[in-house]
């Protein structure tokens, strides 16, 4: 397996829109702080702390038409059936990074070839201790969306993208909202069209992608939405 990988502040013209984020990408930057808030029901977890990998690939030549690749994951898995979230999963033995793990995994669960795309960078790992889990966000890009589909219908629902701009965008107004599980906040949510709700974890790193490129974040005074039970099991 093999992708390109941006080395220095070089990047090619037509990606010069991520200038902001590729940088943060590439010093290995967080992207998400995690502030833990004993309440939160999501907490737990504890004992060994296992690696994991997601890509963040972004697709287009300026925010006017970039898209980001979603996953809705397979309704009969054990872990989050139903949920929205980038293409990713845990270290194999044999990936030699969090770079491999993120490219295997996206080739596994969508068919994306690590080949098609520029590889600009990773930010620093998560802490997920709901999930005893450290979870490395890898930021990649094309100048046009690679062809992909669900490889394992067990795994995957289906592949959607999300543009970053206009028309029920991450950015239109009126898909984004605030989310509550069992009365507690829990970030942003976006309402896309097709029925893909995204919240938890990948909300909030779509969020910071979002304002990584200039763009605003889900307002405090977004309508607020509890989880739908069908994306919270």
């Amino acid at each position: 397996m093999s992708a390109a990988t941006a080395h220095g502040p070089g990047l090619p013209a037509e990606a010069a829109f991520l200038a902001p984020l590729a940088e943060r990408a590439r010093r290995g930057d967080v992207l998400v702080r995690r502030d833990i808030d004993p309440r939160d029901p999501r907490q737990g977890g504890g004992g060994v702390v296992r690696r994991s990998a997601v890509l963040i690939h972004l697709a287009g030549t300026g925010l006017h038409d970039a898209q980001l690749v979603l996953e809705e994951r397979g309704h009969s898995m054990r872990s989050q059936p139903g949920q929205f979230s980038l293409p990713g999963g845990g270290r194999d033995p044999g990936d030699r990074d969090d770079v491999h793990t993120a490219l295997r995994e996206a080739a596994e669960e969508t068919g994306l070839d690590p080949a098609e795309v520029l590889v600009l960078g990773a930010f620093a790992p998560i802490p997920m201790p709901w999930r005893s889990q450290a979870v490395t966000p890898v930021l990649s890009w094309s100048s046009a969306r690679p062809p992909l589909g669900v490889q394992d219908p067990f795994e995957v629902e289906r592949v959607v993208w999300a543009p970053l701009a206009g028309p029920g965008s991450l950015t239109d107004p009126a898909h984004q909202q605030r989310g509550m599980l069992r009365g507690f906040g829990v970030g942003p949510a976006f309402d896309l069209p097709g029925d893909a709700f995204v919240w938890g974890f990948t909300a909030m790193i779509l969020e910071k992608v979002l304002t990584g490129l200039g763009l605003e974040p889900v307002p405090s005074t977004a309508p607020v939405r509890e989880i739908p039970p069908e994306r919270r099991r």
